[in-house]
């Protein structure tokens, strides 16, 4: 659990780059330092059309990121480090975690139960260090699920429950698959339920100097401050609040049964990256138009020294439960937009992280087959672009985030209407810029 300290990070100007990868098979997984791979600069940034729609931006934002860090041979690192204001340390720890998970998965599955509490543990205890840059609790969740089983496995009832109590209080999502644990687990699990959680009323109000960032809750984006999240259970939350350029500010709160906790969140902006906030904003309140032309675009790139940028603008759907996603690459030396796509995808959770994630795979797919067309032609950045309208919708029938449409700057042509699952975001990465014969298409 994290203690009771208010965590404000600074972010740093770049990371170690002599450090070496442990020997998998002499050192411990999660044991020595860690090497971060350095490379040509691509980040991705979401930005809403409408306030009310904060929280589903951001959870867009993460998606998109989570799906750049599939692939191989880009720095995505380092410009996340300065946009979400966390030091180098951090993302050490969030690659550890991640080790130290996979160990003890595996140890788990070879019924190594001891070897496998202390490598999730080492997880958990990883992933809370690092609160500030988590944006996504999916690892975190996990091990806390496979932490609790083992504590059950070993006979250890108290600090399974400890652990079960955790998940039902900041991931009520979570839960052990009865296909998957054994009986005596789910039923430790439904019994470390909190009392309250069928009538949750507990409430923590946020502020933050300046207002208008983003608030977390249990990992959650719940809106813009200041705002008040209700229908919480007891115990121990997890509050974070973000603001591009800022240091986060991290905070847990102990709530009683249907108490209240509060909040004051003092967002500094980093020295290192100045004028962060107000690029993006920039890029937040313009048009498409005159995004290319208002200097936010190029601001905001600068300042995180980047090669390729990648913003997605969230407006409101047409239907109930749906957002309106409209995604911009742009090459940063020439000023040139690479591509301009989207579609409609439903924000219920998992739905919108996998639509996102198919977006941003196939947009970059689009871009390597129009760049590969184009010969490597290069255009000047002032050059008006003839721009093809997009297909005509999909019928209502069809799901809603498996129809896409791209158009590029190349000429104007429309060079992908459909992507299902493309293979650039897929588990086992792709060196983006390189076709199957080894051709560069794309050179980041």
């Amino acid at each position: 659990m994290l203690s009771a300290l208010v965590v404000c990070v600074a972010p740093s100007r770049g990371l170690a780059q002599d450090a070496e990868v442990p020997d998998a098979e002499s050192a411990p997984a999660g044991d020595g330092p860690i090497r971060i791979e350095s490379g040509p600069r691509v980040y991705m940034l979401s930005v809403t059309r409408a306030p009310e729609l904060a929280p589903e931006t951001a959870r867009v934002g993460s998606a998109a990121r989570a799906s750049l860090r599939e692939v191989e041979g880009v720095d995505w690192q380092t410009p996340d480090q300065h946009f979400l204001g966390y030091e180098p340390q951090t993302a050490e720890q969030l690659l550890r975690a991640r080790q130290r998970l996979d160990a003890g998965r595996e140890a788990y599955t070879n019924l190594q139960v001891t070897v496998a509490i202390e490598q999730f543990a080492g997880a958990v205890e990883d992933l809370d260090a690092a609160a500030v840059a988590v944006e996504d609790a999916t690892d975190l969740g996990r091990a806390l699920l496979l932490l609790g089983a083992s504590y059950q496995l070993e006979g250890r009832d108290r600090d399974a429950a400890r652990i079960f109590r955790r998940l039902h209080t900041q991931m009520p999502g979570v839960r052990p698959d009865p296909n998957e644990f054994n009986p005596e687990i789910v039923q430790k699990f439904q019994g470390a339920a909190p009392s309250d959680a069928a009538n949750p009323t507990a409430q923590i109000a946020v502020e933050s100097d300046p207002p208008g960032a983003i608030v977390y809750v249990d990992f959650v984006p719940r809106g813009l401050t200041p705002m008040t999240v209700t229908g919480l259970v007891s115990g121990q939350h997890i509050v974070r609040v973000t603001r591009a350029g800022a240091a986060p500010f991290v905070q847990p709160v102990e709530l009683r049964r249907g108490g209240s906790g509060m909040v004051n969140a003092f967002m500094e902006d980093n020295p290192n990256t100045p004028g962060l906030h107000d690029a993006f904003e920039g890029i937040a309140e313009a048009g498409v138009e005159r995004l290319e032309r208002n200097g936010a675009i190029a601001n905001v790139a600068s300042t995180l020294e980047l090669d390729k940028i990648g913003v997605i603008r969230v407006g409101a759907g047409t239907t109930e439960g749906t957002v309106d996603l409209e995604l911009l690459l742009f090459d940063v030396a020439s000023g040139r937009r690479l591509l301009r796509g989207g579609g409609e995808v439903a924000t219920q959770r998992g739905e919108l992280e996998a639509g996102v994630q198919r977006l941003v795979a196939g947009g970059l797919e689009a871009a390597l087959r129009a760049q590969q067309a184009a010969d490597r032609e290069r255009i000047p950045a002032r050059r008006p672009v003839a721009v093809a309208p997009p297909p005509p919708p999909p019928p209502p029938s069809d799901s809603v985030f498996k129809k896409w449409w791209f158009w590029t700057a190349v000429g104007g042509v429309v060079v992908a209407a459909t992507v299902v699952g493309v293979a650039v975001a897929s588990s086992g990465g792709t060196e983006l810029g390189r076709d199957p014969g080894g051709q560069v298409i794309l050179q980041f």
